[in-house]
Parts: structure tokens; C-alpha cells; sequence
């Protein structure tokens, strides 16, 4: 992917308070992500990055991707094609990606109060099990604490 990634021509990313430019596109594992300056960017990035798919004989999916516009801090509703399919906003299809939940609040109120519920149910769990004291402290050091900690960090 980072080949394919790589070849899309004019690569302009939003500027950073460091007075770098992010590079438009991300890939990581399978997922991609793409952001530009502007929704008519997005669209040309998206179309070259599709002609370069197309190109490699691989396929998207639109349908199992997001689209995300934001325009002076609000949520607008521009809609994104990909290979000629069009792609669901967030407003329509709110995504979970690496367990953090984004959707059109643009707060992190709601993946807060779902990570302190997933903690509280988990150390509940965990201390009904009746297992000694030693062992509980070793599933919460590898097993919960990674699991709380993941979405936290920022990527």
C-alpha cells in the first residue's frame, strides 16, 4: 500500500502549528485514511488514489469507508465517490477506529463515559472472580490496562 500511497501526484496536506504539512495520505495495516486541504482535493486525491488501485487490479470499498468533512469547525454533509460509489459521511454511519468512536459531536464525552463503563465492568469481573489477589493483578496489568489505555493514546 505505501507504494500506491506514495504515487498520488500533488500530495498537499493540512498545515500543522510546526509549519509542516501532514502528507494527505495514511496507511496503516489495511486502513487508509486521506485528508486535504479542501473537499475538491479530497475528491481528486480520492480519484487518482482509485485510478492507482484500479491500476494494481486491487478494489475499495466504499460502502465500508467514511467520509468526514469539516468546515469552520462545523460538520457538513459533502459527499465523497470512490470508484464511482459513493461514501456514507459519519453522520449516516458513526465508525469505531483503534476503540475510539467518531461522529459528527467532534467530543470525546461519549468515548469517555464508554471507556469508564468497559473499566468498571471489567474490574467488576475481575474481583467477583474469586481468584487470589496476585492474579487479578496480573489480568489487569495485561489485559485490561492495555485494552483502556489503547483508545486513550493519541495515534
Amino acid at each position: 500500500m505505501n507504494p500506491i500511497a506514495k504515487s498520488v501526484k500533488n500530495p498537499v496536506g493540512p498545515l500543522i502549528s510546526s509549519g509542516i504539512r501532514q502528507p494527505p495520505i495514511r496507511a496503516f495495516m489495511d486502513g487508509m485514511t486521506v485528508t486535504t486541504i479542501t473537499v475538491i482535493k479530497g475528491r481528486w486525491t480520492l480519484e487518482e488514489l482509485g485510478g492507482m488501485i484500479s491500476w494494481a487490479t486491487m478494489k475499495f470499498k466504499p460502502n465500508t469507508s467514511r467520509s468526514f468533512v469539516v468546515r469552520k469547525g462545523k460538520v457538513r454533509d459533502n459527499t465523497l465517490e470512490l470508484a464511482r460509489e459513493k461514501i456514507p459521511t459519519v453522520r449516516d454511519e458513526p465508525v469505531k477506529s483503534f476503540g475510539k468512536k467518531f461522529d459528527t459531536t467532534l467530543t470525546d464525552s461519549e468515548n469517555t463515559k464508554e471507556i469508564q463503563k468497559q473499566l468498571v465492568d471489567w474490574l467488576s469481573k475481575k474481583d467477583k472472580s474469586g481468584l487470589p489477589g496476585r492474579y487479578k493483578t496480573w489480568m489487569y496489568q495485561h489485559g485490561v490496562l492495555p485494552r483502556i489505555l489503547w483508545p486513550v493514546i493519541d495515534i
